[in-house]
């Protein structure tokens, strides 16, 4: 099968959620056999040189970079205001990324087109023109909805106001491409339904964040029993709400109780407002961390407590197969086939998550229990070649219909 897979930035380092989500997919292509091509939008964010990939991911794929300075910049996103056009979706659209398209279309034949995200979806037209491919979106987050609930909890009311007004020029956009497509990759339940309930009319399966469990090696030799941490993009806004949150409604009072208990908040980007609270009440703000694998590993429990967003949440995919008992909301495990207690604990509010923390605290064996449950549930039901396989029958069953 010959697949072209259009990212809006390239999978590699793997530093994030974001990168995490499209690589595993593209290995998973690539250990299936597929031949893949690979045309990513080269952000100043992520950039990167094709001298700088390593040879294990550039053999992958036959990669194609094009770059786009989509920059949040203040003069556009004023004149944006005066269109009804989604600053999220415009600032992805350069013409030299169409030319590229074309061009692979015109020099290859592809079986399936694969959008990662609705952020490369304009560029469906020109695939539509020079190829025959059946193209599916896919959906790693309803994105309109993280502004939507952004913007209801945003307190100034200016910034509320433009928050709302950016939500729903993207939610009338991704609704309107949605059955564009010849088929649907939705990660979770949930989004599927929303999606079947905003009208969308074309093949829609569910297919979660796979992990690679190889790679994912346990070892509890140096736990710091009991420990909490987080791990995320802290430029992500869902992440630094909920740590904003976690530190002020949670943390201190959870401090004063176990005085010996630490904190760890780890991540590329931290804003600098977090530092603040580094070395206080015993939070250790960490930044971008080397091994994050080695991190996870020697600390007890995962915290994620997640009021915005949709999708699954990679970290928690990936602690959970490192034996890891999480603590999230209803919202942060979302997608992810966890029964609350056994594989994962959930708390939705300041004094539910006191509460669990404290138990857990006075009872580790129940750490253990909960995250050796949580690893045999990540290890059975989200390996990627497995999910691999079934997407690939997914796109074979779309075919005749194409």
């Amino acid at each position: 099968m010959n697949i072209l897979q259009i990212t809006n930035r390239f999978p590699w380092p793997l530093k994030d959620g974001g990168a995490l989500g499209y690589f595993n997919f593209t290995k998973g292509y690539y250990q299936a056999g597929v031949n893949l091509t690979l045309a990513s939008l080269n952000t100043e964010k992520h950039y990167i040189t094709l001298e700088e990939i390593p040879d294990h991911v550039s053999e992958m794929a036959d990669i194609h970079l094009c770059y786009v300075d989509n920059r949040v910049k203040p003069w556009k996103a004023f004149l944006n205001l005066f269109t009804k056009k989604s600053y999220h979706i415009e600032r992805f659209i350069t013409k030299d990324f169409e030319t590229q398209l074309e061009q692979l279309c015109k020099d290859k034949q592809f079986d399936v087109v694969v959008f990662e995200s609705i952020f490369v979806a304009p560029y469906l037209d020109v695939i539509r023109r020079n190829s025959k491919a059946i193209c599916v979106l896919r959906q790693h987050n309803i994105e309109y909805l993280i502004w939507e609930t952004l913007a209801k909890i945003e307190t100034d009311t200016l910034r509320r106001w433009y928050l709302h007004l950016l939500s729903e020029r993207l939610k009338n956009y991704e609704l309107s491409m949605l059955n564009q497509f010849d088929g649907i990759s939705a990660i979770t339940e949930i989004d599927k339904n929303i999606l079947l309930e905003s009208g969308c009319q074309k093949p829609i399966e569910v297919f979660p964040f796979g992990i690679h469990i190889d790679k994912l090696v346990r070892n509890n030799s140096n736990v710091e029993m009991p420990s909490l941490f987080h791990l995320g993009s802290m430029d992500w806004m869902p992440n630094q709400e909920a740590m904003k949150w976690f530190i002020q409604q949670v943390w201190f009072d959870i401090n004063e109780r176990f005085p010996n208990l630490h904190f760890y908040l780890a991540g590329r980007n931290i804003p600098l407002s977090f530092f603040d609270f580094n070395n206080q009440n015993n939070i250790r703000v960490l930044g971008e961390i080397e091994d994050a694998v080695g991190f996870m590993n020697e600390k007890a429990i995962m915290i994620v407590p997640l009021f915005s967003g949709s999708g699954i949440r990679v970290k928690i995919l990936e602690g959970m197969a490192l034996g890891k008992c999480v603590i999230s909301t209803d919202l942060g495990a979302q997608g992810i086939d966890a029964i609350d207690g056994e594989h994962i604990v959930k708390a939705n509010s300041a004094e539910e998550f006191k509460t669990k923390i404290a138990y857990l605290v006075n009872n580790p064996s129940e750490i253990l229990r909960i995250g050796n449950n949580a690893a045999k549930l990540a290890c059975a039901q989200y390996d990627n070649h497995k999910i691999i396989a079934r997407k690939l029958d997914f796109y074979r069953r779309l075919a005749p219909a194409h």
